[in-house]
């Protein structure tokens, strides 16, 4: 396997330049040419993701969290060059989904060693002020995307309290959230809800702990969307609840459907994209059945793949 490993040293709680090593000593003790390069500004992992599919390279690995993950997959999907993580970030939610151990790099390198390579749907987002963006994981328009815009500057808290921060973080957002009339077009249904968040899903983790998408398949050609509606604190809580006992799917106040294209407008809505703010509605998004293709372990979640 011919492959480039990229590190985004801002991502991880602490130095992990040695056990960076070791992992790839992992890799290279199982036949796998790699050599590493580091992101120190934003949008370098797309780019260097771009040149390793120019090279032709069998794979890019990615030391970080799901924002670095992201921004890979912007610079891989339709090439042949298949994405891998290692989980060092803030969230690492698409290594959960693989299986992979956190805080363990050379456990993980040697998961990675054993992958196959499967093509999984992307989604992608645009809007007037949205350049087209694709996703893996989830694409939140509301009170998850504020949090997020939110948890954005606070880099030093991050670094120390990891994705305890997002729950600090949004537990003050959430108080102050109320829930915005918004128009969504989902396949050919046009309704007009008050929301409090809609999350257009590819995969089924949410947060790394909750399956807030049970049945969505990363190889079905559709994304799965589910639309939380009221307003206040009081509404927000519940629904929270409900997913820790993933009992959301029966609630009134939630709708789910599962569609190959949906659209979002509403005033002040923020969007982002695997936890990485990117704007406000209105946005378009569309699936783009098996554009990527995806290293996957024997300990990733079967469930996940139709295929």
């Amino acid at each position: 396997m011919n492959a480039r490993l990229i590190y985004n040293p801002s991502a991880g709680m602490r130095e992990e330049r040695a056990e960076i090593q070791r992992a790839m000593e992992t890799l290279r003790e199982r036949g796998w040419r790699i050599d590493m390069v580091e992101t120190t500004h934003g949008g370098d992992a797309t780019r260097f993701a771009r040149a390793a599919a120019e090279e032709r390279l069998d794979a890019l690995i990615v030391v970080g969290g799901d924002g670095t993950v992201n921004e890979a997959a912007n610079g891989l999907v339709d090439s042949a060059t298949a994405l891998g993580a290692l989980p060092s970030g803030t969230a690492n939610v698409w290594a959960k989904e693989m299986g992979l151990p956190l805080g363990d790099l050379p456990a993980a390198a040697r998961r990675l060693a054993g992958a196959d390579v499967r093509a999984i749907d992307v989604g992608e987002v645009r809007g007037p002020t949205i350049a087209p963006r694709v996703f893996i994981l989830w694409c939140g328009v509301g009170l998850d995307a504020a949090i997020t815009r939110d948890v954005e500057p606070q880099r030093e808290m991050k670094r120390r309290l990891g994705a305890l921060t997002f729950w600090l973080v949004g537990i003050r957002t959430a108080w102050n959230y109320r829930g915005t009339r918004a128009t969504l077009v989902v396949g050919e249904r046009r309704t007009r809800r008050r929301v409090i968040l809609a999350l257009a899903a590819n995969a089924q983790l949410y947060g790394g702990i909750v399956k807030i998408a049970p049945n969505a398949r990363v190889d079905d050609g559709l994304l799965d969307f589910v639309v939380f509606k009221g307003t206040g604190f009081w509404a927000t809580a519940w629904h929270i609840v409900r997913v820790f006992f993933g009992a959301h799917a029966h609630d009134p106040q939630v709708e789910i459907h599962s569609a190959s294209s949906i659209s979002v407008s509403g005033k002040d809505l923020p969007v982002h994209v695997d936890a990485e703010p990117i704007g406000f509605a209105p946005i378009e998004i569309r699936v783009r059945p098996r554009a990527l293709r995806v290293l996957v372990p024997k300990t990733a979640n079967q469930s996940l793949f139709v295929r």
